[in-house]
């Protein structure tokens, strides 16, 4: 039984750190979306065409972004 709870205990881990992992880089995604706007010139529309999605998702990203400053002061997002 020890096996198999020590495997638990890898695919949690596992789980975790994927998790984190994407939350990342949705956030680097929405800063990428951010900047493209505000340097670039590009709307929401337009790199939501780009990309072959919603405007709501553009807007999701970049919420993601907020957030990760939000719920991650002075960690560095790359």
């Amino acid at each position: 039984m020890t096996e198999v709870l020590e495997a638990r205990r890898a695919f949690d881990s596992a789980r975790a750190e994927a998790s984190a992992t994407v939350a990342r880089k949705r956030a680097q995604l929405g800063l990428a979306m951010i900047e493209a706007r505000e340097k670039g010139g590009e709307s929401q529309a337009t790199i939501a065409r780009k990309m072959g999605i919603g405007t709501q998702q553009v807007r999701a990203y970049e919420q993601a972004y907020r957030d990760w400053l939000r719920d991650h002061p002075g960690e560095p997002l790359g």
